[in-house]
């Protein structure tokens, strides 16, 4: 979060025009940074190089003085550029350095920059007090910074197609590949000293925008033979990429660590000390079983969970879900991290609680007869709900049992559903009725089946009815008609093993339910509608669109953006009313994110004009990111759909274009098709960001592009 001292305030300007991480150690797709804009107002860019530095030069003592730790990092460090599935991801560093700034009583700044050549300079001219990035150490680094202990080490792996046959794992492997290599990271350090011994190397240079994916597709096209990747990085990848591996190390075993100014002996000495505790207190095996006292001894608790929309999931650069929040919340209160586990299925899920991969299972489940015989522990419930009948709205409503007759259902053989039908049947077949059960694969979550059904590929299918709540609130379409059961209470499981923690999450529940907490987080996923604000296609009587259209040319001017664009962005996310609030937090004109919002430098999102120019600066920053190869109207459409859901959902998209044949650099008919697509598991499990419901920024950008071409017919000479 920002510091509210004016200093540090206006610090946080000079940094956000940067541009984002080049070195391959950090995540490319962070092109990101805080400052979503490719260029500063005047105002502010001259009163922040008007601003001095922080105490540079008066070490730990001018930090405490201030009370606030200046964190220099990628945008990648702030935002969840992927989404964490089972590895414990570099990510971890940021948890890191914030716990240290809390236990010495600071206040964690972070100074997001873009470029990886600007990092250490920064750095070096006192605008932050410590670099965190996945950062190398190296010896031409260590003459300009000093260097903590490491937090973690890699190795610089060659990263070829799966289906690569090399000669075996050695240095005559890389004789005649073309290798990907952006220029000004350690990577091209690394391959330009193996040239010089084997000459047989072809180094094809990349662009510096180049996300990691982009770079692993060009491998899978053949446009290269091979890049360069940190093993942990390709760790994280490898959760959802299948179709790449790592055929030789490239350099030794490599500490990555933070860094420091040279005139910071006694932040270096702290930090030191703090890692090196953090480290003895963090091992944390693969395997691990054990209760509470073994969880806190790690300071982790390992959530198993599924990836979808009332679990988890990412949207707008934020981890969500219901079960995710809760979850969240009781580790804060027990002071240990939190490490989400997705599984692929509820079989899944129950093997890895039970071989000691993960210590809580969190998933909306119920406790059956078949689930009771399982060797685990089930809290108190948490959530009532009911199995309630779908079906398509095109018919009439079930209403009695006896409108089952010669019905089908469609369900995942593991879910309570089975079991509730399964019961029914002898029951309703000795009173002449009957309807048949299918079988739906285990991957297929309850909202894809519910689509199925909605679309016309399945008959009927039941679904509880907080499920049925979140999809009614994203659209109408849905007819929830017969609950074929009373209310079942969903509850979290434990090892049998587990009578500490069980004990606790009882007492959190019992403590939070119903509670404040508890009551904002279901409203926020149950009840809070989705599409709050339906755009408004009428005009005042004055031929004015709204009442903020000279604010709104004055600022989409600023940004370089056309005003009756914005004036339809604005008419979709809030109906032109300041006050405005999302279901996910958003607030103001542009619905922007109060994170989104600090990063920029902007506050009072429900003032006009803060409110629409936090979402400008986002808007072009989000344009920044784009090629500048792409037609000015798809980049258009992209920025609006990224917007909307994420700029990694957006390249998820576009990668899943590539694969499916379709043109990556093309909206219509094209990117928005694989957006659909990955609301379904066959797709999003092998995508960076996982699951999004692919039908809002489909929408969105129809909506807001329908009410542009309205704007411009009436305001044609007012560009």
């Amino acid at each position: 979060m920002l510091n509210k001292t004016p200093g540090v305030f206006l610090l946080f300007f000079v940094l956000i025009s940067l541009l984002s991480c080049t070195d391959d150690s950090q995540d490319n797709s962070s092109k990101n940074s805080s400052e979503p804009v490719n260029k500063l107002s005047t105002t502010e860019s001259s009163a922040a190089k008007q601003q001095p530095p922080i105490d540079k030069k008066h070490d730990w003592d001018g930090i405490v003085k201030h009370g606030s730790l200046r964190i220099i990092v990628p945008y990648s460090f702030q935002h969840n550029d992927f989404l964490p599935r089972k590895s414990v991801s570099y990510n971890n560093e940021l948890k890191l350095i914030t716990r240290f700034a809390e236990a010495h009583n600071l206040t964690p700044v972070f100074v997001t920059v873009k470029n990886f050549s600007q990092m250490l300079p920064s750095l070096q001219q006192g605008l932050g007090d410590v670099i965190i990035a996945n950062l190398t150490v190296t010896e031409s680094r260590k003459e300009k910074v000093n260097f903590t202990h490491p937090v973690t080490h890699v190795f610089e792996q060659l990263v070829v197609p799966d289906a690569f046959f090399g000669k075996g794992n050695s240095p005559e492997l890389l004789n005649g590949l073309n290798i990907g290599v952006r220029p000004n990271t350690s990577f091209w350090e690394t391959i330009q000293a193996i040239k010089e011994k084997q000459n047989n190397i072809n180094i094809i240079e990349l662009d510096d925008k180049i996300t990691p994916d982009e770079k692993f597709n060009k491998i899978i096209s053949g446009e290269i033979d091979a890049a360069i990747v940190d093993s942990n990085r390709l760790t994280l990848m490898s959760e959802y990429r299948s179709d790449i591996k790592a055929v030789l190390n490239l350099s030794e075993e490599r500490p990555i660590a933070w860094a420091v100014r040279k005139n910071n002996p006694v932040l270096l000495r702290h930090l030191n000390r703090y890692i090196k505790t953090e480290k003895l207190l963090q091992h944390i095996p693969a395997q691990r079983l054990g209760d509470l006292d073994s969880i806190k001894k790690h300071r982790q608790l390992r959530l198993i969970t599924r990836n979808n929309a009332s679990t988890y999931f990412l949207w707008k650069n934020q981890l969500m879900g219901f079960e995710y929040d809760l979850i969240k919340k009781f580790a804060k209160q027990q002071k240990i991290n939190l490490k989400v586990l997705v599984a692929d299925n509820y079989t899944q899920m129950i093997d890895w609680l039970e071989h000691g991969y993960g210590d809580i299972i969190s998933a909306g489940l119920v406790k059956t007869e078949k689930r009771a015989e399982l060797p685990v522990l089930f809290t108190d419930p948490y959530l009532f709900v009911q199995e309630v009948i779908i079906q398509r709205t095109s018919e009439e409503a079930i209403k009695s049992i006896k409108d089952l007759n010669q019905r089908t259902f469609y369900v995942r053989k593991s879910s309570s559903y089975w079991n509730t039908l399964n019961t029914l049947i002898p029951i309703l077949k000795s009173q002449g009725i009957e309807f048949a059960i299918e079988v739906v694969p285990e991957s297929m979550e309850t909202e894809e089946i519910i689509r199925g059904v909605i679309d016309g590929q399945y008959d009927l299918t039941l679904a509880d009815s907080h499920i049925i709540a979140i999809e009614s609130s994203w659209h109408s379409s849905i007819q929830a008609s017969l609950p074929l059961t009373g209310e079942n209470g969903h509850r979290w499981i434990v090892r049998k093993d587990g009578e500490k923690i069980i004990k606790e999450l009882n007492k959190f529940i019992k403590k939070q339910y119903k509670g404040l907490f508890y009551n904002v987080t279901y409203n926020k996923y149950f009840k809070n509608s989705r599409n709050m604000f339906n755009s408004d296609s009428r005009e005042s009587n004055d031929n004015k669109i709204s009442a903020y259209d000279d604010l709104i040319k004055s600022l989409a001017k600023e940004y370089d953006f056309d005003w009756r664009l914005i004036a339809a962005q604005i008419n979709k996310e809030s109906k032109f009313n300041p006050k405005a609030k999302s279901w996910a937090g958003a607030k103001g004109l542009l619905q922007v994110m109060p994170r989104t919002a600090k990063e920029v430098g902007i506050s009072n999102l429900e003032k006009p004009e803060n409110g629409i120019r936090a979402g400008l600066k986002y808007m072009a920053w989000i344009n920044a990111q784009l090629s500048d190869d792409l037609p000015v109207d798809v980049r258009v459409w992209f920025t609006l759909a990224a917007y909307n859901a994420g700029l990694g959902h957006l390249k998820d998209a576009r990668s899943l274009a590539t694969r499916q044949g379709l043109n990556p650099d093309r909206w219509f008919g094209n990117v928005e098709k694989t957006f659909l697509l990955l609301s379904k598991p066959k797709h999003h499990k092998k995508s960076r960001y996982g699951y999004v419901r692919g039908i809002e920024p489909v929408t969105y950008v129809k909506q807001i592009q329908a009410l542009y071409e309205l704007y411009s017919k009436k305001h044609l000479d007012e560009v």
